[in-house]
C-alpha cells in the first residue's frame, strides 16, 4: 500500500517538475518577447536570423552613403539653380543694355557686375565636406546597394556641347559691353541648365534608390520577426493553460502526501 502511494507521489512530482520547466520557459519567451536566445535553442532558425541581421545592416550601410551622397546632389541642385537664376537675370541686361540710355546703362552694369559677382561666389563656395561641386573635375561614385552596385556622379558637357560645367573663370571675365557677351552668356546658361539638370537626375536616382532600400530593410525586418519574435497572444493562452495545469499538479501533490502520511499512520 505504501509502495503504490510513493509511486503515484513520484510520478505527479514529476508531472509538476516538467511542468514548472515549461511554465518557466514560456515566461522567459514572454519576457524577451524572442522564440529562442542561443543558437543551443533553435540553430537553424538562429542562423537564418542572423543571416538576415547581416543582410539588413548591409543595407542599413548603404543608406547612409546614399543619404551622403544625397547632401552633395542637393547642395549642386541648389547651387545650379541659383547660377542659371542670375545667369538669365545677366542675359536680360546684356539685352537691354545696347539701346539703354547712358544713365540706364551704368545702372544695368552695376546690376550685372554685382549679379556676375554672385555666380562666381557662388561656385567657389559650392562645397561639401570641403570638395567643390561645380568644379568640372567633380566626381563621386556610390553604393546603390550591398551586392556592389555603384553610381557614378559626374557632370558633362552642357547641352550645346561647348564645355563642361559652369566656368568660374569665364563668367568671371564676362562684361555686360563686351563683343560676345550674349554668345558667352548664352554658353554659361546652357552649362548651367545641364548642371543643375543632371544634378536633380541624380537626386532623384539616390531618392528612388534611398526609398527602394527601406522598402526592403522593412521586408527583412519582417521576416525577422517571424522567425525570432514570439506569437504574444498564444505564448500568454499557454501561459495560463501551464499555470493551471501547475495548480492542478500541487493540488494533487498534496493530496498525495497526505494520503501517505494517513496511511503511514495506520502502520
Amino acid at each position: 500500500m505504501i509502495g503504490g502511494v510513493n509511486v503515484a507521489t513520484s510520478q505527479i512530482a514529476n508531472i509538476y517538475n516538467q511542468g514548472n520547466n515549461q511554465l518557466s520557459d514560456t515566461l522567459a519567451k514572454i519576457a524577451s518577447g524572442k522564440k529562442f536566445q542561443n543558437a543551443g535553442e533553435d540553430l537553424l532558425s538562429f542562423s537564418r536570423a542572423n543571416n538576415l541581421t547581416n543582410q539588413i545592416k548591409g543595407y542599413n550601410d548603404v543608406e547612409q552613403k546614399l543619404t551622403a551622397a544625397k547632401t552633395a546632389t542637393s547642395a549642386a541642385v541648389e547651387v545650379g539653380s541659383k547660377v542659371y537664376e542670375n545667369l538669365t537675370k545677366m542675359s536680360d541686361l546684356a539685352a537691354k543694355y545696347g539701346t539703354a540710355t547712358t544713365q540706364e546703362q551704368a545702372e544695368y552694369k552695376a546690376e550685372f557686375n554685382s549679379l556676375r559677382e554672385t555666380v562666381v561666389k557662388a561656385l567657389d563656395n559650392a562645397k561639401v565636406d570641403g570638395v567643390n561641386i561645380a568644379d568640372p573635375a567633380y566626381s563621386n561614385s556610390v553604393s546603390m546597394d550591398p551586392s556592389g552596385g555603384t553610381l557614378s556622379i559626374a557632370y558633362s558637357a552642357d547641352a550645346g556641347g561647348t564645355g563642361a560645367t559652369v566656368d568660374v573663370a569665364d563668367i568671371g571675365t564676362l562684361e555686360i559691353d563686351g563683343g560676345t557677351i550674349a554668345a558667352d552668356l548664352t554658353d554659361q546658361t546652357n552649362r548651367a541648365l545641364s548642371f543643375m539638370s543632371e544634378a536633380k537626375s541624380f537626386n532623384n536616382i539616390i531618392d528612388n534608390q534611398i526609398s527602394l532600400n527601406k522598402t526592403i530593410v522593412n521586408s527583412k525586418e519582417a521576416v525577422k520577426s517571424l522567425i525570432t519574435d514570439i506569437d504574444e497572444a498564444s505564448e500568454m493562452s499557454k501561459m495560463l493553460d501551464q499555470n493551471v495545469r501547475q495548480q492542478a499538479a500541487m493540488s494533487m501533490l498534496s493530496q498525495a502526501n497526505m494520503s501517505r502520511q494517513i496511511v503511514m499512520k495506520l502502520y
